[in-house]
C-alpha cells in the first residue's frame, strides 16, 4: 500500500509538470504573433511630387494637404522637382522603392512620366495624378486648362469694358506674361490668347515667355514698362506672376502711375492673391481677377481622394475640378 501511495504521488507530480511545459509553449507562440505584427506595421507614406513649390499657390498646396494627414498619423513627403521632368521622374522612382501607400503627382510633363507611374504601380504604390494627364494612374483629378486660360481673357475683357466703354479697336494695350512648358500650360496660353476675341478694344503688344514665378514677373513687369509705357492690362500664367507684376505696380517709381486703370488677371487663388485681390476694391492693388480651380477647399478634396485610396475605399477615378472667376466682389465667398 505504501508503495503505492509513493507510487500515486510520482506520478502526479510528473502530470503537474508535463501541465506546466505545456503552457509555455503556448504563452510563446502568442507572444511571437504580437511581435510579428509589431514588425510589420509601418507609418503610412504619401509621397508628393510637385513641379515647383516655388509658385505659392502649390506650396500653399501642398502644405495644406500635408497638414490634413499629419492628423491621421499619415507622413506626406514633398518632393519639389523645380521645374525639372528627369528630377520628377527619379522622385517618383524613389517613392516607389520606399514603399509609399500613395503618390499625388502633380507632372512636369505628363509625358515623360508614363513608364515610372507603370513602375510605381507595379511596385504596389497606387497613383493620384493632378492637373495634368498622362494617360495611365489610378485616380485623377484635372480641369480644361483652355476653359481656364479664356476665362482669365473674359475677366480682363470685363474689365476693359468697364473702365474704357468708348474706346476705340485697337486701342487698349495688353501684355501676356505665359509659360508653355508643358502641353497643358500651352492649353492655358491659348486660351488667355483669347483676349482680342473678347474685346475690340484689346490689343496685344507684347508676349513674355517662361514667366512662372514672382521675381520673373516683376522683373518682365519693369522691363515691359520700358519699351510699352502705355499697357493696362496683363494677363499671367498664374498667380505668383500677378503677385510679381504687382509688386512692380505698386511700388515707389512705378511707371503704372493710374492704379484704378490697371489690371491684372490669372489663375490659382491663394491665400496671398486672393487678399491683394480684395485690396483692389480701394486700388491698393491691381490685382483684378482671379481663376479658381476646384471647390473652396482644393487642398480638401485632394486629402478625402487620397484618403479613400490609401484606406481601401470606394472611390471615383476621374475627378473634374469646375472653374470660377474670383473678383473683389466675390472673393470673400472663397
Amino acid at each position: 500500500m505504501l508503495k503505492f501511495k509513493k507510487l500515486a504521488t510520482i506520478l502526479a507530480g510528473i502530470m503537474l509538470f508535463s501541465a506546466v511545459g505545456c503552457s509555455n509553449p503556448a504563452a510563446t507562440t502568442s507572444n511571437d504573433t504580437k511581435t510579428s505584427a509589431n514588425t510589420t506595421s509601418k507609418k503610412r507614406i504619401v509621397g508628393y511630387c510637385m513641379p515647383d513649390t516655388s509658385e505659392a499657390f502649390l506650396a500653399s498646396l501642398s502644405n495644406s494637404v500635408k497638414e490634413l494627414f499629419a492628423k491621421d498619423g499619415v507622413e506626406v513627403q514633398i518632393a519639389n522637382a523645380a521645374g525639372d521632368a528627369n528630377t520628377q521622374v527619379s522622385q517618383i522612382e524613389n517613392f516607389a522603392t520606399m514603399k509609399a501607400d500613395l503618390i499625388i503627382l502633380m507632372p512636369v510633363d505628363p509625358t515623360s512620366v508614363s513608364d515610372a507611374i507603370k513602375r510605381a504601380q507595379a511596385a504596389g504604390t497606387k497613383v493620384l495624378v493632378a492637373g495634368a494627364d498622362p494617360g495611365i494612374y489610378d485616380a485623377l483629378m484635372f480641369i480644361n486648362q483652355y476653359d481656364d486660360g479664356k476665362m482669365i481673357a473674359e475677366m480682363a475683357a470685363d474689365f476693359i469694358q468697364k473702365k474704357f466703354p468708348n474706346a476705340a479697336p485697337g486701342s487698349i494695350e495688353v501684355a501676356i506674361f505665359e509659360s508653355r512648358d508643358t502641353p497643358e500650360a500651352t492649353q492655358r496660353c491659348e486660351g488667355m490668347a483669347e483676349i482680342t476675341k473678347f474685346s475690340p478694344a484689346a490689343k496685344v503688344v507684347k508676349v513674355v515667355g517662361g514667366i512662372k514665378n514672382t521675381a520673373e514677373a516683376q522683373a518682365a513687369a519693369e522691363n515691359l514698362f520700358q519699351t510699352n509705357p502705355n499697357v493696362k492690362v496683363i494677363l499671367t500664367y498664374n498667380s505668383s506672376g500677378a503677385i510679381g507684376v504687382n509688386a512692380y505696380a505698386m511700388m515707389a517709381g512705378s511707371k503704372v502711375t493710374d492704379k484704378s486703370s490697371f489690371g491684372v488677371f490669372a489663375s490659382d487663388l491663394n491665400p496671398e492673391v486672393k487678399q491683394a485681390l480684395i485690396d483692389s476694391a480701394s486700388d491698393k492693388s491691381v490685382i483684378r481677377g482671379i481663376i479658381k480651380f476646384g471647390s473652396n477647399d482644393l487642398a480638401g478634396d485632394t486629402y478625402k481622394l487620397a484618403s479613400k485610396m490609401i484606406n481601401g475605399e470606394k472611390y471615383e477615378v476621374k475627378n473634374p475640378d469646375p472653374l470660377s472667376k474670383v473678383t473683389p466682389e466675390n472673393a470673400s465667398q472663397f
